[in-house]
């Protein structure tokens, strides 16, 4: 029932442990002026239910895989999604647990420190937005509301009243929203519907139009899917049935084809939290929360097909969210409950997880968005 499927979704964010403060760690002086690969950052979003701080900015070493915290931004409740624009000056922070939802934009300034530009509703248990392409609009997934909010980014970055709002009616719990590739279309992945629904969003306007839904195996609870790098197949991880399915993206149609465990053995409870695709499109990861993994897929060339590699442990407990650096050499994974981000060395040859490199403390850990 769609109550108690909120209600279950709740507590498990409000079940995140709460680990120590992350410490603050200094940088040694450079003895020379040789030249230095551009900082790459990235922001950490947490559940202030779950012990949170808020919104972490900080820096990555792409030679060790570490994470370093600079410092918190403790204004944003609940932060439990993050999105950056095309052009990384703005973030955008769901904050899920919040009475009705919100949606709050910040503005990031020299350094990448993000500063609040303001907070808007977006309607009941939002789990996700993303940024629609051209920028104009962010369309929030209601998980609690059941469909979608699509709210305008001004010029200045801030976000006005929603200009259309869909309800996907039934026991709908919208999760998820992406745009393809082209960026003609953005599909809305619906767990409660056990659907995903395609949508054309008209950039004068705002107004969503549907153009096509396919549905997938009753219960099997579809969470997230992510595009391949340069083929027209989408991978979509399903949260109460633990597979992975491949899918054929073509005219505004998905089209479901192979389905894999992401399990070695379906022994206790599991719930896939997130699915990634390698930058190179070789490797296919899913996070499995309750076994507590990340299974790893090989990607034919064609990219039609996935064979289990292996499910390596994400070095903590309940791995909501992933991410994948732009290098391709280092995995992360998010662990809400044990709250920490642990990081780990990708292999070039078989794409596995190594054995973990280094761990974040973070309390209530929900995202990390990669900037």
């Amino acid at each position: 029932m769609p109550a108690q499927q909120f209600s279950r979704r709740k507590a498990l964010a409000l079940g995140a442990a709460v680990a120590g403060m992350t410490a603050l760690r200094a940088t040694a002086p450079a003895r020379a002026a040789a030249p230095t690969a551009p900082v790459q950052r990235f922001y950490l979003g947490t559940y202030t239910s779950g012990g949170g701080r808020g919104i972490a900015k900080g820096h990555l070493d792409p030679a060790s895989g570490s994470l370093t915290v600079d410092r918190w931004l403790t204004g944003i409740p609940e932060a439990s999604w993050l999105e950056l624009d095309a052009a990384r000056k703005n973030l955008y922070a769901i904050s899920e647990l919040t009475p009705g939802g919100t949606i709050s934009a910040l503005r990031i300034g020299a350094g990448g420190d993000p500063s609040p530009l303001g907070s808007v509703a977006t309607g009941a248990g939002p789990a996700h937005v993303a940024i629609a392409p051209g920028g104009r609009y962010a369309i929030s997934s209601l998980y609690g509301g059941g469909g979608l909010a699509v709210n305008p980014i001004r010029v200045d970055g801030t976000v006005g009243p929603a200009v259309d709002v869909r309800s996907h009616g039934g026991p709908s719990h919208a999760h998820q929203v992406v745009a393809d590739p082209s960026g003609a279309y953005l599909l809305a992945v619906d767990l409660g519907l056990d659907a995903v629904i395609v949508y054309t969003l008209a950039q004068g306007t705002g107004k969503l139009t549907e153009v096509s839904r396919t549905a997938f195996p009753a219960g099997s609870g579809p969470r997230h899917l992510a595009f391949h790098p340069t083929r027209p197949i989408a991978y979509l991880a399903s949260e109460n049935s633990s597979t992975v399915t491949v899918c054929k993206f073509a005219a505004g149609r998905l089209t479901a084809g192979q389905v894999r465990s992401t399990v070695a053995s379906a022994s206790g409870l599991n719930y896939p939290g997130e699915v990634a695709v390698a930058p190179s499109g070789r490797y296919v990861y899913v996070t499995n929360r309750g076994q507590n993994s990340i299974a790893t897929f090989a990607v034919s060339p064609d990219g039609a097909s996935l064979t289990f590699a292996g499910a390596p442990s994400c070095g903590g407990n309940w791995p909501r969210h992933l991410a994948i650096d732009s290098t391709g050499a280092w995995i992360y994974a998010v662990n809400q409950r044990s709250g920490d981000v642990s990081w780990f060395p990708l292999s070039p040859t078989t794409g596995l997880p190594g054995a973990r490199a280094g761990s974040l403390p973070a309390a209530g850990a929900a995202v990390l968005r990669l900037a």
